[in-house]
């Protein structure tokens, strides 16, 4: 988003000489200058130094090198400023908070974290909750944190903003497949595949999280599934994208 603003110079001094030479019949010109504002979007290639506001982002690379449990636990890990509270005890609902603002999937806290993903807003209608668990850790491209309040992101961005970027077949290519194992029955597993003929691209992913819990009656499954088809011409492109998840 662009603003542009017309604006003269003027001032108690400067009326006041306008006067003056006003009445010694004298011409006085006034320059006009056209001033245009940073786009206030996560864009690729502003300098963060013209960014009113501080900004850490993850690159695909961090994101794969993060080993992380979750989104969550890699902004926690990755990011300052992030905490976690793990006031359910439960590995997929963690409660975030950055600089005083939490985004949690849990109501009655002070929600004021507004999270994006691909350009769509996904805090929940009620609330204003995020459902950490329903975004595939392994789906992720790009990651971009943005502090301060911005009524430019919607309504109840009081701390900040989160924008994530899925991969696509454009900007993954090749397959992939990952599995773990560790301690109280937990099993995760993996796999995507991407590719792109140059116009046309398909990316897909599959993750799996199963876990026994560390006391009684506390485990937890998650089943999520992620696609996007896109297209690219000389005049713009299209992506299409599918998110499907379950967790329990």
């Amino acid at each position: 988003m662009s603003l542009h603003l017309n604006i003269r110079r003027f001032s108690l001094l400067s009326t006041a000489a306008l006067g003056a030479f006003a009445s010694a019949g004298q011409a006085v010109m006034i320059e006009e200058l056209l001033v245009t504002s940073t786009p206030l979007q996560f864009e690729d290639g502003l300098p963060p130094e013209k960014i009113p506001a501080n900004v850490q982002s993850l690159d695909t690379v961090d994101v794969d090198d993060s080993q992380a449990l979750g989104l969550a636990d890699m902004l926690n890990t990755a990011l300052g400023s992030v905490h976690l509270n793990a006031a359910q005890g439960n590995p997929l609902q963690p409660d975030l908070q950055y600089r005083g603002a939490a985004a949690s999937p849990l109501l009655g806290l002070p929600q004021g974290l507004s999270v994006y993903q691909n350009g769509v807003r996904i805090n929940e209608p009620l609330g204003d909750a995020v459902n950490w668990d329903l975004l595939p850790e392994t789906a992720i491209h790009r990651i971009q944190l943005r502090g301060g309040s911005d009524p430019v992101f919607g309504l109840n961005t009081l701390g900040g903003a989160l924008s994530v970027e899925m991969k696509n077949g454009f900007n993954f290519q090749g397959h992939a497949a990952e599995a773990t194992a560790g301690s109280f029955g937990r099993r995760i597993g993996s796999i995507e595949s991407g590719a792109n003929d140059g116009r046309f691209g398909y990316y897909v992913n599959g993750y799996y999280f199963e876990e026994e819990g560390w006391r009684d009656l506390s485990d937890s499954d998650l089943y999520s599934f992620y696609g996007a088809l896109n297209w690219r011409g000389a005049r713009g492109d299209l992506e299409l994208s599918h998110q499907f998840g379950d967790s329990f």
